[in-house]
């Protein structure tokens, strides 16, 4: 539900999931890959997280190289209420 990594409720907001790429293609997106290209969905929400140091909604190598780029995905990302940490970057 939440793109990408989020495994927890408890500290959800402030916690860094550390991931390799190989890892994180295999586990965590495999899934997201498949119902974007299989259902082209209009929307993604994007989790509290960070992932390797950077929020989920603010990850460029996610939302665009993967998401976008690789994936084709040209719907709408959303936060998950207050996911948003830096409205200016």
């Amino acid at each position: 539900k939440h793109f990408v990594a989020n495994n927890h409720e408890l500290d959800r907001m402030v916690t860094d999931a550390i991931v390799d790429e190989r890892t994180l293609r295999e586990i965590y997106l495999r899934g997201f890959e498949i119902a974007v290209k299989e259902s082209n969905p209009w929307t993604i929400m994007m989790a509290y997280n960070r992932l390797n140091g950077v929020y989920c909604s603010e990850n460029k190598w996610l939302c665009q190289s993967v998401l976008r780029e690789e994936w084709g995905f040209d719907g709408l990302t959303v936060t998950d209420w207050s996911a948003t940490n830096n409205r200016v970057e």
